[in-house]
C-alpha cells in the first residue's frame, strides 16, 4: 500500500475504553473506507485517526443523487448542483493517491439540460482519468442523450468486469476494431444504439465469459448478434429484439423474451449448453414458437421454466412439445388444475433422458401431485 504506515495505531476514549477501530492497522481501515461511497470516505478526514488515509482508497465511487441526498433533503437539479457535484469529483480524483485503482462507480441519473451541459466535460475526463489508472471494474450510468462514451474505455487492456447502464452505444468507423484483451465480465443494461454498436463491442471482448444485456420498451434495436466464442454464461432480456447467438462454449443461458412481435431465436453452433432458464415468453407466441424455443435448448441437461413463462405456455391449447434430451426439468407452476398437471405431462413425456423434476407448486395439494402419476400411466 502506497505511503502507507504497516504499523497499527489505538487510541483511547476519554473514558480510558480503547476504541478498537482506531486501533486498526491502516491497511485495514483503507480497505473499510473503499467500500464506502467516496464523500463518505472523505469525511472521515475530520477524525484525528484517519487523518488522510481516504486518499489511499483503490476504489471511487460518484452517484449525483446520492451525493445530494446526504446533504439535503431532496437533490436539486440545478446548474448550481451539478456544477457542485462535478466540483467534488474532480476534488476527489486529484487527491487521491493511488498510481492505480481497482474499482470505479460513476452514477448519474437523468438530469435537465442545463444540468447534462454543465458536467459533460467532466464526465468524459473522468471516464479517461479511470482509465488512465488501470481500472479493473467499471460501472458507468450516464442518462444523456447522444453522449458519446470515450474509445479509450473499449481498448482498456486492463478492464476485468464493465457495466453499461442507461447509455448509448455508439459505432466507431474510424476505430477499426475495438479489443479488451482481458474483459471477462460485460453488462449492458437499457443501453441503446445501432446494432452494429453493440456487434462490435461484443467482437472485440476475446475473452468474455459473462454477458448480460437487457432491452428495454422503446429500444429501436430490432435484432442482435452475439458472436463470442468464449462466452460461458449469457443473460437475455429482450423486448420485441430477435437474437443469433454464434457462442461454441456457451454452458449456462438465462433468457427473457418479451413483448407483442414474434421473436426469433437462432443458435449456431451452440454445442456446450447445460443449463437453460426460460424467465419470461412473447404473449401472443403459439405452439410452433414454443417448439422452436425447446428445439434450440434440446441437448440442454437442465431446463427451468418461470411462473410467466409456464403461465404462457398453459395459454396455448393445442401443443405438442418435441423430444429432448434433458435431464433435469425445474418448473414454477401458476397452478391450474387440469390444464396445468397436461402440460407437466408433457414435458414429462418429451423428456427421454429425464433424472429430476422439481415442482415448486406454492399452495399445491399432494392428491394433486398424485394426479401426475395416473395422467401419466
Amino acid at each position: 500500500m502506497e505511503s502507507m504506515s504497516k504499523k497499527s495505531r489505538s487510541c483511547e476514549s476519554n473514558d480510558g475504553i480503547e476504541d478498537r477501530l482506531s486501533g486498526l492497522p491502516d491497511e485495514v481501515i483503507v480497505h473499510i473506507l473503499s467500500l464506502m461511497p467516496t464523500l463518505d470516505a472523505v469525511r472521515t478526514m475530520l477524525l484525528r485517526r484517519f487523518r488522510n488515509l481516504w486518499t489511499l482508497v483503490p476504489a471511487l465511487s460518484f452517484e449525483y443523487y446520492g451525493y445530494y441526498s446526504r446533504l439535503a433533503d431532496k437533490p436539486p437539479s440545478t446548474h448550481v448542483s451539478s456544477s457542485s457535484f462535478a466540483w467534488f469529483g474532480r476534488y476527489a480524483m486529484l487527491l487521491n493517491r493511488r498510481s492505480t485503482i481497482d474499482t470505479f462507480r460513476l452514477c448519474i441519473g437523468n438530469l435537465d439540460k442545463k444540468s447534462t451541459d454543465a458536467i459533460i466535460g467532466d464526465v468524459r475526463m473522468w471516464l479517461r482519468y479511470a482509465i488512465e489508472r488501470e481500472v479493473k471494474d467499471l460501472y458507468f450510468r450516464y442518462e444523456a442523450p447522444n453522449f458519446d462514451l470515450p474509445g479509450c474505455v473499449f481498448t482498456s487492456q486492463y478492464l476485468v468486469t464493465l457495466t453499461l447502464a442507461r447509455c448509448m452505444l455508439k459505432h466507431y468507423e474510424h476505430q477499426s476494431q475495438l479489443e479488451m484483451i482481458n474483459l471477462r465480465k460485460l453488462s449492458l443494461l437499457h443501453v441503446y444504439g445501432s446494432t452494429k454498436a453493440f456487434d462490435q463491442l461484443i467482437s472485440g471482448c476475446p475473452c468474455l465469459q459473462e454477458l448480460f444485456i437487457i432491452t428495454t420498451f422503446g429500444q429501436r434495436l430490432s435484432s442482435l448478434n452475439i458472436n463470442s466464442p468464449s462466452v460461458r454464461k449469457l443473460y437475455l432480456h429482450m423486448y420485441n429484439t430477435s437474437c443469433t447467438l454464434n457462442c461454441p462454449s456457451l454452458k449456462n443461458l438465462d433468457i427473457s423474451i418479451w413483448g407483442i412481435l414474434p421473436i426469433q431465436l437462432n443458435m449456431i453452433g451452440v454445442i456446450s449448453l447445460q443449463e437453460v432458464i426460460f424467465k419470461d415468453l412473447p404473449w401472443y407466441c403459439d405452439s410452433g414458437e414454443i417448439n422452436a424455443y425447446f428445439s434450440l435448448s434440446q441437448n440442454a441437461e437442465l431446463i427451468s421454466l418461470s411462473s410467466v413463462a409456464f403461465k404462457k405456455i398453459c395459454s396455448i391449447k393445442k401443443m405438442e412439445l418435441p423430444q429432448n434430451r434433458w435431464k433435469r426439468i425445474v418448473l414454477h407452476p401458476q397452478w391450474n388444475r387440469e390444464r396445468c398437471l397436461e402440460v407437466i405431462c408433457m414435458l414429462i413425456k418429451s423428456s427421454i433422458n429425464l433424472e429430476e423434476l422439481v415442482i415448486y407448486a406454492g399452495e399445491l395439494w399432494v392428491s394433486e401431485f398424485s394426479m401426475i402419476g395416473i395422467l401419466l400411466l
